[in-house]
């Protein structure tokens, strides 16, 4: 080797070099963490064969019950009504305030979410769930996208009050993504409990529901009528 090629050799960037992005190569891997100011680099090239695979493994794993998990979730969700029914019924069978909910109870199909997970592995389409058709997201309800949004905060003070280690996602999926049918499930379950569904009922127009109005400019109190505002 020459010395003009020892020289090039000695100052051509490395995969680990920080000044030379364009040089790292698709093994390398960089990530931000909360309360840590720089980001975390490495070359997953230089870490041995059994710890990769190890990490496979339980990457593999988690990738698949995540998938259950979320199944689970959505299966319980649309199971809530069933369940503040059956309980209505069971403190009084004569109750008309918690109506039936129509339809049969929805069931996990773990065989087929677990299926479903391996062919996603193996055709590497990690990010697709059913079909892989795409499909347009529907629009939310400004007004429940307002609520939830009060909501989630809510739930996240009070869990913060009782746990100084309780995080704001952790609040936000606890909720969903429709505060007000939360909430109407809460009220529902108090109702069952026996309750007054009535005052309920005005407790989430009054805190809830008239403030979002409010804030979404769909209505206005007679006291701020013919005022000029602030902005």
């Amino acid at each position: 080797m020459t010395l003009e090629a020892n020289t090039l050799e000695a100052t051509a960037p490395t995969a680990t070099d920080p000044l030379a992005p364009a040089t790292k190569p698709d093994t390398w891997l960089e990530f931000e963490v909360d309360d840590y100011d720089k980001p975390i680099e490495l070359d997953m090239a230089n870490i041995p064969q059994p710890v990769r695979m190890r990490l496979l493994r339980s990457a593999t794993k988690s990738y698949i019950i995540n998938r259950l998990s979320t199944a689970v979730n959505k299966t319980n969700k649309t199971n809530a009504p069933f369940n503040a029914y059956a309980a209505a019924i069971q403190n009084d069978p004569l109750q008309t305030i918690v109506p039936k909910p129509e339809g049969e109870r929805a069931v996990t199909d773990y065989a087929g979410i677990v299926d479903g997970a391996i062919k996603a592995l193996y055709s590497g389409e990690l990010g697709r769930r059913g079909s892989g058709e795409t499909t347009k997201k529907a629009l939310r309800d400004p007004l429940v996208t307002q609520i939830t949004r009060s909501v989630v905060a809510e739930v996240y003070e009070k869990g913060r009050a009782t746990n100084p280690s309780y995080k704001y996602p952790t609040a936000q999926k606890e909720v969903g993504q429709d505060g007000l049918a939360y909430l109407r499930s809460k009220i529902a379950a108090k109702v069952a409990a026996g309750a007054d569904a009535a005052a309920l009922e005005k407790y989430l127009e009054t805190r809830y529901i008239n403030p979002a109005k409010i804030m979404l400019g769909l209505d206005t109190p007679k006291s701020l009528k013919d005022a000029d505002g602030i902005l």
